[in-house]
Formats: structure tokens, C-alpha cells, sequence
């Protein structure tokens, strides 16, 4: 029999927030056959309160997850617990394929997080690369290129690489909230990279 794993977190009544809330869940085990109970440490993540849960779980669900790559879509289903919260941003295995989930769609409405039982669909895309886009400028004009790249890859202001055809330096990045002129940051951040082509000098 396959072993069960445990949920990343699950949605549980806190004692100190008198309310149900989402927990991430510390440790634990997973037993039973007709019924799964979870036995487990689990932790607020409003209020930070440790406590010990006892759930008894419905059977997995096969949730419709749709996996963007480039620029292809490939429908998928994924087996979750039913009780399983899964919120955007999470990072989760679909077959061999890591994907980030980017989307949710529960009761024909785009939500942030959902209990896998009352998910319709996940939207996600491939994360074992991502891809950077990259604006080239040369001669007062610019063009798009990209680069593939696995997430936790960095790119520092003043790195030299070739994308394409061309030899580029970095002198700026662009990530969610603002724009770097020094430092560096991860592939899994970057929203734009803005490089200029520079020529080779042989010796």
C-alpha cells in the first residue's frame, strides 16, 4: 500500500483565534484505510499558536489542473486530500513535473486558497525552469529575447552571458515591486532583465 503523506497545511479551529484558520501542519502521521485519520502538530498562521489536531479525512480527491509551459497547456489531474488547502504560490508535484500554482477556480470564482474538495480547476505552470525575459537594447534600439533557467538561478547587475545570438551585461532588474541597479536576484523573482550587447574583444 502507498504511503500517505502528510498535507502542507490544513484548515482547522484555533484554540487562541476561536475560528477555524489556516494551519501549517509541523508534523504528524497519516493512518487508516476506509478513512484516513491525521494525527499531527499543526500551527497557526494567523496567531503562531502550536497545537495537536486529530482529523479524520475524506478520501483523496482528483482534482483538473491545467500546466502552462512556454507556450503550450496540457490538462492534468493530481490526487489531494480533501481537506488539503491549496493557495497560489504553492509549489506542488504533478507526475514528474514540479508546477507553481498560479490560479484557482472554486465555484466559478478566482480565489487565493481553497480546500482541494471545493477546488474546479488549478491553474499552474512548469517550475523546474522558468523563463526570463530579457529586453536587449543596441543602438538605441531594443528587442525581446529569453532565457531558461531553474528557479533558485541568480543573475547579478553587471553579469556577461549570451542570450541568443548576443553577448549582453546586465544593468538592471526588474522583480515584482521594483527595479535593482545593484545586487541580483533569483530566476523565480524576476519579472524583466534589461541588458545591453556588448562586443568581445580578442586579444
Amino acid at each position: 500500500m502507498r504511503e500517505m503523506s502528510l498535507p502542507s497545511s490544513v484548515m482547522v479551529e484555533c484554540p487562541m483565534c476561536r475560528e477555524e484558520t489556516l494551519h501549517e501542519v509541523l508534523s504528524g502521521r497519516m493512518s487508516g484505510r476506509a478513512q484516513t485519520v491525521m494525527d499531527s502538530t499543526v500551527r497557526c498562521r494567523q496567531c503562531g499558536q502550536v497545537h495537536h489536531v486529530v482529523l479524520k479525512c475524506e478520501k483523496p480527491v482528483e482534482v483538473a489542473i491545467i500546466i502552462s509551459w512556454l507556450d503550450k497547456s496540457t490538462r492534468s489531474s493530481v490526487s489531494l486530500g480533501a481537506d488539503e488547502v491549496v493557495a497560489v504560490g504553492d509549489e506542488m508535484m504533478c507526475g514528474e513535473d514540479s508546477v507553481l500554482v498560479t490560479s484557482i477556480e472554486s465555484k466559478g470564482a478566482r480565489v487565493n486558497r481553497c480546500r482541494a474538495s471545493e477546488i474546479d480547476a488549478i491553474w499552474g505552470k512548469r517550475f523546474d525552469k522558468v523563463r526570463v525575459p530579457f529586453s536587449i537594447s543596441h543602438l538605441g534600439k531594443s528587442f525581446s529575447e529569453f532565457v531558461l533557467a531553474v528557479p533558485d538561478e541568480e543573475f547579478f547587475i553587471g553579469d556577461m552571458l549570451k542570450v541568443g545570438k548576443h553577448d549582453v551585461v546586465i544593468h538592471s532588474i526588474k522583480i515584482k515591486d521594483k527595479s535593482l541597479r545593484t545586487g541580483g536576484a533569483t530566476a523565480r523573482d524576476i519579472v524583466r532583465v534589461y541588458a545591453s550587447i556588448v562586443r568581445r574583444t580578442s586579444y
